[in-house]
């Protein structure tokens, strides 16, 4: 609301209405493809997923069952789909979606995978997705913003590894003009809250989605994956070695996933209280 009363102020009316029109527009658009008709097809196809084909049906079904023959646990309403990449990845998507990368199912012990594929159903056990979805949907204001602000940016890659450093001493600057801007046809108390708005939102969301990686891992472990998952995220790591200097400082406050040495030390430290005995470590 407070975007729109900033766009009704410098632009008048009718900005403000079109951007509510789409708004709602964009949130009748989630709602039925979430709630009333959802069609997995349709998602996965936005998401950049296919069916698994060859092999991958077979290793996936059955890392899947070993996942689910937990007590407690069902995993008949899940689709299990394969993203086409060479990186390390994987996804909880609405519908009921869980996909992991192509490089995953052909690179990884088959505890791994179950690992990979256990933190997954953590995020929908923990949570549905249909409600992160709707809180993507009430923070799209703010996400256009943002984009627009990363557009805005974007010439600064010219400058190669300087331009994050160039992006963080320009914030401050841009947060100033932003105030300026807004002061004078909104008043200078809505300028500085969404000056505020803007600089904390980020963090906030950021934190928040790390929190619920915390969360997925520790599901993981529960189940008897802990030390495999740590093993995966280890292997992961080795072979995309983390962010260093300004990068690492980004990730840290803004990043969606926390670092992964820090969920290795927790899934270990989890495991070793659960598991006394054994050791933290595995191999992925």
């Amino acid at each position: 609301m407070l975007i729109v009363f900033v766009a009704e102020r410098c632009g008048g009316p009718w900005v403000a209405a079109v951007l509510v029109g789409s708004w709602l527009f964009a949130g009748v658009v989630l709602f039925d493809a979430a709630w009333f008709s959802p069609n997995r097809q349709s998602w996965a196809a936005v998401l950049g997923f296919r069916k698994p084909v060859g092999d991958e049906v077979e290793i996936l079904t059955a890392a899947w069952e070993n996942v689910t023959r937990a007590p407690g646990l069902d995993g008949w309403p899940y689709s299990l789909w394969v993203q086409q990449s060479g990186l390390p990845n994987a996804y909880a998507a609405p519908t009921r979606i869980v996909a992991v990368t192509s490089w995953a199912i052909g690179s990884l012990r088959p505890r791994a995978l179950e690992a990979v594929l256990a933190h997954e159903l953590g995020h929908h056990v923990g949570g549905d997705q249909r409600l992160r979805l709707l809180a993507a949907w009430s923070a799209i204001p703010v996400t256009v913003v943002k984009r627009l602000a990363a557009a805005a940016g974007r010439p600064l890659e010219v400058f190669g590894p300087a331009a994050i450093a160039i992006r963080f001493a320009l914030a401050p600057v841009l947060c100033g003009a932003l105030f300026l801007g807004v002061a004078a046809p909104a008043g200078r108390p809505v300028a500085l809250a969404l000056s505020v708005l803007l600089l904390v939102e980020p963090c906030t969301a950021a934190a928040r989605s790390r929190r619920a990686e915390f969360a997925a891992d520790r599901f993981a472990a529960e189940h008897g994956y802990g030390r495999d998952l740590a093993a995966a995220l280890g292997r992961w790591q080795r072979e995309y070695p983390a962010r260093t200097g300004l990068l690492a400082v980004r990730s840290r406050w803004f990043g969606s996933h926390p670092p992964i040495g820090d969920r290795v030390r927790a899934l270990r430290t989890e495991h070793l209280r659960r598991y006394p005995g054994e050791s933290g470590a595995a191999t992925a």
